[in-house]
């Protein structure tokens, strides 16, 4: 059974009980989606019912999300788990940093762990993986998330997690994608920790993720960890995670974040080029966090760069949220600094069709008829696939093929998208782009 209509028959099954027990706080939308559900039970058509409720998510964007009520629900009605209370005092122990680290395969369990180098201008939080750091502005900080990817049984870019409609009450390695660590490096240490685990690489290029809205920094290691296995990448994992709010009512917050942070990234980029011996420097940035990278290639040609500097190979814009006219104005300026760009497109991004609700005017993700077509980008209408990578949480909504499969063949194999099996050529002459065969 698919994940969508998994969740709409637990929406059938629970909606009753939670309406009585809500009351007044049943949501407007309530109705809406039980009446989703009960088309799943009756079995209507899946695409539909995903139409429907992606549409119906575009609009609860600015409203506290029934999903929460749900959980809420499901877990006062699940069995009580006891869990230790651990309270730290005085400081933390430093980081005991390895004199290389590296990427780990348990041979029993497939399940593997990665080191992901992270640089983050997040606030610090406490002790605990999941809130070492948290959604408010901070400074620069350097450090090794340590992430433990489960290669068995998991489909390809699915970032699974303990789910309320599974009764899942806690993260098991094998089954779920786990942030198990972060530790704080100083910059130096930093730097000298990078380079010698990339010297001992099987590839001395390194991959920058940069997530987007409504993200925390648990979910952009989880995410970055996952994208290093699923694309088979040789050399070292990066996560440039901006202060997210990780909150969905928060999207013009995030976006005065993401403008505040494009020096810190922009920091984070050189020092990725000019500081830890890689031979390519590779990026793949998701939504609204394309801003910071467009925004900081724009200046790229202004920068004091070592001979030695590393290059830029596989630019990879997916789905940004950015306007389109702007992306037009600043791609001009990038044109030729990186082996290739690549943009994404979707007309079925629920983050891209609300960003166009709030904005009234095109995003550069788009498909259709506001499909962003520039010389020096490979622009692929992605529509038919999975474009969402984490951004909303709404990925679960669809079935929908993942990006990823097309990404391993243009990051891995330096493959063009003329010699991408997946790929088929689109438009004319004068507007060239590609698009995924059905």
């Amino acid at each position: 059974m698919s994940d969508t209509l998994r969740l709409l028959l637990a929406l059938l099954e629970l909606g009753p009980r939670l309406k009585d027990r809500l009351g007044d706080k049943w949501p407007p939308y309530g109705d809406e989606l039980l009446e989703l559900a009960a088309r799943a039970g009756r079995g209507d058509d899946p695409d539909q019912l995903r139409q429907a409720l992606d549409l119906l998510v575009v609009r609860l964007l600015a409203e506290a999300p029934a999903m929460e009520l749900v959980e809420q629900a499901v877990a006062e009605s699940a069995p009580a788990v006891v869990k230790e209370t651990v309270t730290r005092r005085g400081r933390v122990s430093p980081l005991v940093v390895p004199d290389i680290v590296g990427p780990s395969t348990d041979e029993a369990t497939g399940v593997v762990t990665i080191p992901v180098f992270y640089g983050t201008d997040r606030a610090r939080g406490d002790d605990t993986p999941a809130n070492y750091f948290g959604g408010a502005r901070g400074t620069l900080a350097f450090g090794i998330a340590e992430v433990s990817v489960p290669t068995r049984g998991r489909e390809l870019g699915a970032l699974t997690a303990p789910s309320w409609w599974h009764f899942e009450l806690s993260a098991n390695p094998q089954k779920h994608v786990i942030l198990k660590s972060v530790g704080a490096l100083g910059r130096d240490v930093f730097v000298t920790s990078l380079k010698d685990s990339l010297a001992a690489a099987d590839q001395r290029d390194v991959l920058i993720f940069v997530h987007g809205y409504n993200v925390t920094f648990e979910d952009a290691a989880r995410r970055a960890g996952q994208l290093s296995v699923d694309l088979k990448f040789a050399g070292r994992t990066l996560l440039y995670s901006w202060a997210s709010a990780g909150d969905t009512k928060k999207y013009t917050v995030d976006e005065s974040t993401i403008d505040w942070s494009r020096d810190h990234f922009e920091a984070f980029l050189q020092l990725a080029l000019n500081e830890i011996g890689a031979g390519k420097v590779h990026i793949i940035a998701h939504s609204m966090g394309n801003r910071a990278v467009i925004n900081t290639l724009e200046r790229v040609t202004s920068w004091q760069l070592s001979a030695s500097a590393a290059k830029l190979g596989q630019v990879i814009f997916a789905a940004p949220d950015i306007d389109r006219d702007r992306f037009v104005q600043l791609a001009a300026k990038f044109k030729g600094c990186a082996a290739r760009v690549t943009l994404y497109a979707s007309s079925r991004d629920v983050a891209l069709l609300a960003s166009k609700f709030v904005h009234g005017y095109p995003r550069a993700g788009e498909a259709g008829e506001a499909l962003t077509v520039v010389d020096g980008i490979d622009t692929i209408d992605a529509s038919l696939v999975d474009t969402s990578l984490i951004g909303l949480h709404h990925s679960y909504f669809g079935e929908k093929r993942s990006i990823l499969n097309d990404m391993f063949n243009l990051i891995a194999q330096q493959l063009g998208p003329d010699q991408r099996f997946d790929l088929q050529a689109a438009g004319d002459a004068l507007r060239k782009y590609w698009s995924y065969r059905a």
